[in-house]
C-alpha cells in the first residue's frame, strides 16, 4: 500500500502530466494549422507566379528561373497544363510530371480558381499541391500547379513534437524532484508529531500533550484535535479507573458479608432456625450481588457499543404496562399504589428491551423512596417534537446538592437506605446511557418532602 507521501506525489505528477499533455496538444495543433496554412499559401503564390510568366500566344515557351526559390523556406515543384490538360511546363526538379486526378481537373474549372489537394508522384512521394486557373483579359491561359513534399512540410511538426515530449519529460522529472523535496520537508513536522504521539503511554495521558510549530496552522489544528482526543482518553481512563475501583468495592462488600455470615454460622453447632436465617441472609446478599453484576454488565455493554442499538417501532404504552405488571407485586408489598396515565398508543423508534430496562429502573428507584399509602404515576405524553415517559413519585425528594451527581455511577443520595433496599447507585447511570444511545435524554425535577419526577424524552421524527 502506498504511503500518503507517495499518493500525494503521484496525484500531483499525474495532474501535471495531464496538464502538460493538454498544453502540448494545443501547441501542436496550433503549429500544425499554422504550418499547413503557410504551405498552402506558398504553393498558391508560386502557382500564380508561374502562371504570370506564361505567354498566352506561346504557352510552351515558358522558361521559369527556379534558382531564387532556393532561398524559400520550402522547395517547390511546378508544372503547367493547357485547357486539355496537356503538359506545357515541368519543373527541373521533377523527372516526370505529377499525375492530375479527374476530381482535381473538375474542381480547377470552378470559379474560385484555386484548388488545394494532395497528390502522389511517380516515385511514390506525396505532395501538397495548389492548382490555379490562369486567365488574362477574360481568356484562359493555362493551369499552373506547384507542390511541396508532405514529408518536408511535416518535418518541423515532428521536431516540435519531439521537443514538446522532451520538455514535458524534463518538466516532470524536475517536478518530481522538487515536489518530493517539498513534501518531505512538509512531512517532517508531521512525522515528528507522529513520533511524539507514539511515545505517549497510558500513564502519560494526564501529563503529555502534542505541540506543533506556530508557523504551520494546519498542524496546529491537527495537534489541537489530537490533544482533544487525548483529553477525552484521559477522562475516559480516569473514569474507567474510578469505575473499576468502585465496582471492586461494591463487589467486595456483599462477598465479605456473605463470607462473614457463613464463617460465624460454622463456628459452632446451630439450630435449624439459625441456619435458615443465615441462608436467607446469604440469599439476600447473593441477590444484591447478582443485581450488581447485571448492572455492571449492562453498563459495560452500553459503553462498548456506542452506536445506536437496532431500533424498531415500539409502543411506549405497552412498555409501561409491562413494567407496571412486573412490579405491581413489589409495590403491593410496600403498600404503594401504581397508576398509569397512558394514551391509546404512542410509537417511537427504539430497542424494546433497553427502553423497558430504563423505565423499570426508574420505577424501582421510585419504589425505594416512596413511603406506604402513597402512589407512583407512570405517564406517557407528547410535547412539541418529543415523546415523554414520566415516572412521578411522592417520596422524600432530592436535595439540590445531590442533583449534579445524580446520574454518576455508584452515587447514592442516602447510603444507608439504598444499601438496605439493595441499590448500588447504578440504576440512573444505566438509564442515562440508554437514553444517550437512543438520541434522547433523561431529566429530573424534585422537591424535598414532595417527591420527584424523572422524565425520558425521545425525539419524534
Amino acid at each position: 500500500m502506498k504511503t500518503l507521501r507517495q499518493r500525494l506525489l503521484t496525484t500531483l505528477l499525474v495532474g501535471l502530466a495531464l496538464t502538460l499533455m493538454l498544453f502540448s496538444t494545443i501547441v501542436f495543433l496550433l503549429a500544425r494549422q499554422t504550418i499547413r496554412g503557410e504551405v498552402d499559401q506558398f504553393t498558391r503564390d508560386k502557382a500564380f507566379l508561374i502562371g504570370a510568366q506564361v505567354n498566352p500566344f506561346f504557352p510552351k515557351a515558358l522558361a521559369v528561373d527556379e534558382n531564387p526559390w532556393h532561398a524559400d523556406r520550402y522547395i517547390g515543384f511546378g508544372q503547367t497544363f493547357d485547357a486539355e490538360w496537356n503538359l506545357l511546363y515541368l519543373s527541373k526538379r521533377l523527372s516526370q510530371p505529377i499525375a492530375v486526378t479527374e476530381q482535381v481537373k473538375r474542381l480547377a474549372t470552378h470559379d474560385v480558381g484555386v484548388v488545394h489537394h494532395e497528390a502522389v508522384g511517380p516515385d511514390g512521394a506525396r505532395y501538397r499541391m495548389a492548382t490555379v486557373s490562369i486567365e488574362r483579359q477574360g481568356k484562359f491561359v493555362c493551369y499552373a500547379q506547384v507542390g511541396v513534399l508532405i514529408s518536408e512540410r511535416d518535418a518541423p511538426l515532428w521536431q516540435l513534437l519531439l521537443w514538446l515530449a522532451a520538455c514535458a519529460a524534463g518538466a516532470l522529472l524536475l517536478a518530481w524532484l522538487g515536489l518530493d523535496f517539498i513534501i518531505r520537508q512538509w512531512g517532517a513536522p508531521l512525522a515528528a508529531l507522529g513520533e511524539a504521539a507514539r511515545q505517549i503511554t497510558i500513564g502519560d495521558l494526564a501529563r503529555q500533550r502534542l505541540f506543533a510549530p506556530p508557523d504551520a496552522p494546519e498542524l496546529v489544528q491537527l495537534t489541537a484535535s489530537f490533544n482533544t482526543l487525548l483529553d477525552q482518553l484521559d477522562s475516559l481512563h480516569a473514569s474507567q479507573h474510578q469505575f473499576v475501583a468502585d465496582a471492586s468495592h461494591e463487589l467486595r462488600t456483599p462477598l465479605a458479608a456473605l463470607r462473614a455470615e457463613i464463617e460465624v454460622s460454622l463456628r459452632r453447632e446451630r439450630t435449624p432456625a439459625d441456619y435458615r436465617r443465615t441462608l436467607q441472609d446469604s440469599r439476600h446478599d447473593l441477590e444484591r450481588l447478582g443485581s450488581l453484576v447485571e448492572n455492571l454488565l449492562a453498563l459495560a455493554s452500553l459503553g462498548i457499543n456506542r452506536s445506536r442499538p437496532a431500533q424498531t417501532q415500539l409502543d411506549m404504552c405497552v412498555v409501561c404496562r409491562d413494567v407496571a405488571e412486573q412490579l405491581v407485586t413489589l409495590a403491593a408489598q410496600q403498600n404503594v399504589r401504581m397508576e398509569l396515565e397512558l394514551p391509546d398508543s404512542l410509537n417511537v423508534p427504539g430497542d424494546a428491551m433497553s427502553i423497558e430496562r430504563a423505565v423499570r429502573n426508574l420505577v424501582e428507584n421510585a419504589l425505594r423512596h416512596t413511603p406506604g399509602e402513597e402512589k407512583i404515576i407512570i405517564r406517557v405524553s407528547t410535547q412539541s417534537d418529543s415523546a415523554r415517559i414520566e415516572v412521578i413519585d411522592a417520596g422524600v425528594g432530592i436535595a439540590a446538592e445531590h442533583m449534579p451527581h445524580l446520574f454518576d455511577r455508584f452515587y447514592r443520595v442516602d447510603t444507608a437506605r439504598t444499601r438496605t433496599h439493595g441499590g448500588a447507585g447504578l440504576g440512573l447511570s444505566i438509564v442515562q446511557a440508554i437514553m444517550k444511545a437512543h438520541g434522547g435524554d433523561v431529566t429530573v425535577e424534585s422537591k424535598l418532602g414532595v417527591g420527584s419526577t424523572f422524565t425520558l424524552r425521545f425525539a419524534v421524527r
